[in-house]
């Protein structure tokens, strides 16, 4: 039987001596305070939980559970309803659980009844089945047993079909409404569960005689926010409910909505706030603005003997590091910070943790982590000196992604919550703004290219000397480094729904080796090495699948191990098919679609090319022409008349 969600904890209720033990840490306890561990506890529950959320019971007792692939809990336990109204005997029952964590620390749960209990009954059946179940990672059948069990004592399981998702976000509409008078009404709605119970905040926006005339300010919102996101829609909301009157434009508390979570977006208020306080001084509304290089130098006195190193140019404003610092004995950790002084003058901070990296082995591994951290840290200083700050950040958010440090579906987009708007916009930010992001690591300035240097002279060969000009160039290229890819086929299809056929795709991962097959057959893929980097090109296309495949083995055949890879000759085979066979970057969230499966592609029935049969005759051509004049003595004359 496979463990459960037990990571953090010893399931061992043997009692024991106490004893010394010398683990051989070189610690002093006076310099270093141990964390202690993290318990939630909601009285909605029959469990408190641990870090992780691993389920103890109020006796102390650690539950069987399972905890899935989205960070949801799922557990059985007994509970009191007598405090319940409208109660039967018994008053017992057993109930199956689903909890998880938002990423604003919100606990959110649910129950639902699976069969009354006795008093005296301790492990009913089939409960023990259930748990075993759940530790094996058998929820499907964990949850039709529930289910059915439910049935036969008459209670309200739903369909495990039917059973919809936690919901952890938050929900943000804009919907009609009625005033007291009849009028109708034009609201911004927040909509956000908490334990297990669901909330709503409303704010009304503006009034009308005419609901025709709300419905014209509806579409509107709804529009705006599609096209230019959630920022956008309700930063025009909130104007509309100033102007009518709805919300004070000097108001105490600048939020638009002051009930639950943190909203993922900036209102006009708070930021003109933030603004203020940047460029006054400290304390002393009536004193003189400080000079962006006055602030540059305070930032620069108050980490002069910090062990944290300010990026560079250092920003009157708002600054960030890349730091690995020891969180225990047994751990280190690389984080992303936001610095800023505040309106008191002193300065604030909040950190992303992006990764771990345990200690806890010989010493040569340790070592071997420290080293691996600290070239994670000037990874992304090397990508802030090259792509600059953007894409330093974005390359941060995708790492603290891929190691579960951040949700990538999480409804406030931002990197950092806390302090002056931030100098950069995540990938997230963009995804729910629907705008495209760069790929990562794409280059916007270039810090290492000095303009006054001296260019190279370029010498012109001599019109009848093409051939020893080829043989230099390729004397000169360095062997083209060889990375892990992969063909695939997508279903293509137009705007319309109508199906066009199948294409076939060349996908390279830079960051992983040639051989990752043989990697994974041996070792199994873990989270640890999943890609966040990787580069697409649409080969050709197809009536079906069985024509893509008898492509993809014919265009193998052509391969050459440690001369001509796949990324190599795709590009060259797509431009003979009447495509592009141009690569395209992709980022974390097409990885991860790609990664899921069978996705559909959308494409104009003008832009498709079904695979032209004669195109391996004529790259055959073409080889052969090529090595034709690679062996000749002397330059002929190639004929117009040829048809390449």
């Amino acid at each position: 039987m496979t463990a459960g969600n037990t990571e953090g904890m010893t399931q061992d209720h043997t009692e024991r001596e106490p004893m010394d033990v010398d683990f051989g840490w070189d610690w002093d306890t006076e310099d270093f305070d141990a964390p202690h561990p993290h318990h939630t506890d909601d009285p909605a529950l029959p469990v408190t939980l641990e870090e992780n959320l691993i389920p103890i019971d109020r006796n102390g007792v650690y539950v069987p559970n399972h905890l899935d692939a989205d960070g949801t809990l799922h557990f059985f336990a007994a509970v009191d309803i007598s405090d319940q109204p409208n109660f039967d005997d018994p008053l017992l029952h057993l109930r199956y659980f689903r909890v998880a964590q938002a990423d604003d620390g919100r606990l959110v749960h649910d129950s639902h009844p699976v069969m009354p209990l006795e008093f005296d009954s301790a492990s009913p059946f089939p409960l023990p089945t259930l748990q075993i179940m759940l530790e094996d990672g058998d929820l499907g059948n964990a949850q039709e047993l529930a289910h059915q069990t439910a049935q036969l004592h008459g209670l309200n399981f739903p369909d495990p079909a039917l059973l919809p998702e936690l919901n952890t976000g938050v929900d943000y509409r804009f919907a009609g409404g009625v005033r007291e008078d009849g009028s109708p009404t034009l609201e911004a709605l927040k909509a956000w569960r908490e334990g297990d119970q669901d909330h709503e905040a409303r704010l009304p926006i503006a009034s009308y005689g005419m609901s025709e005339e709300l419905a014209v300010d509806l579409r509107e919102l709804n529009e705006l926010r599609e096209t230019q996101g959630l920022e956008a829609a309700m930063n025009l909301a909130e104007s509309m409910a100033v102007a009518g009157g709805y919300l004070e434009s000097s108001r105490d508390d600048p939020r638009l909505f002051t009930d639950g979570p943190l909203d993922p977006f900036t209102t006009h208020l708070e930021r003109e706030r933030a603004e203020a306080a940047i460029t006054r001084e400290h304390q002393d509304d009536d004193a003189p603005t400080l000079a962006p290089e006055v602030r540059t130098e305070q930032f620069r006195e108050r980490f002069a003997d910090s062990n944290y190193h300010l990026l560079e140019p250092i920003d009157p404003t708002i600054n960030y590091s890349f730091e690995v610092v020891a969180a225990d004995p047994w751990t280190l950790e690389l984080s992303a910070d936001k610095w800023w002084i505040g309106e008191d003058g002193h300065i604030g901070n909040q950190a992303q943790m992006l990764q771990t990296y345990s200690l806890e082995s010989y010493e040569w591994e340790r070592e071997t982590e420290r080293e691996i951290a600290a070239m994670d840290r000037e990874d992304l200083y090397r990508i802030y000196q090259e792509s600059g700050l953007e894409a330093a950040m974005r390359q941060a958010e995708s790492l603290a992604v891929a190691n579960d440090e951040l949700n990538p579906n999480r409804a406030d987009g931002r990197l950092f919550q806390q302090g002056p708007p931030d100098r950069f916009t995540t990938l997230r930010e963009a995804e729910l703004a629907g705008l495209n992001a760069a790929p990562l690591r794409e280059s916007r300035r270039d810090i290492t290219h000095d303009d006054t240097e001296e260019l190279l002279a370029v010498s012109t060969p001599e019109p009848d000397n093409w051939e020893a000009l080829i043989a230099a160039q390729a004397d000169d290229e360095p062997e083209p480094e060889r990375h892990y890819w992969q063909t695939h086929y997508r279903p293509v299809k137009t705007p319309e729904g109508e199906r066009l056929g199948t294409a076939l795709f060349v996908t390279e991962f830079p960051q992983l080796p040639p051989d990752f097959d043989n990697y994974v057959a041996e070792n199994g893929m873990d989270d640890s090495i999943y890609p966040t980097e990787a580069r697409t090109v649409e080969m050709a296309h197809f009536v079906s699948d069985d024509d893509a495949r008898k492509f993809e083995k014919e265009f193998r055949s052509y391969l050459v191990p440690e001369l001509l890879d796949g990324p190599e000759l795709a590009p060259e085979v797509a431009k003979l098919e009447g495509l592009s066979g141009e690569w395209e970057e992709m980022n974390y969230n097409q990885i991860v679609d790609y990664m899921s499966g069978n996705r559909t592609v959308v494409r104009e029935e003008s832009d498709w090319h079904l695979h032209n049969p004669h195109a391996e005759w004529d790259a055959q051509a073409w080889h052969e022409y090529e090595s034709l004049r690679e062996h000749t003595a002397k330059t002929d004359e190639v004929s117009p008349d040829l048809d390449l």
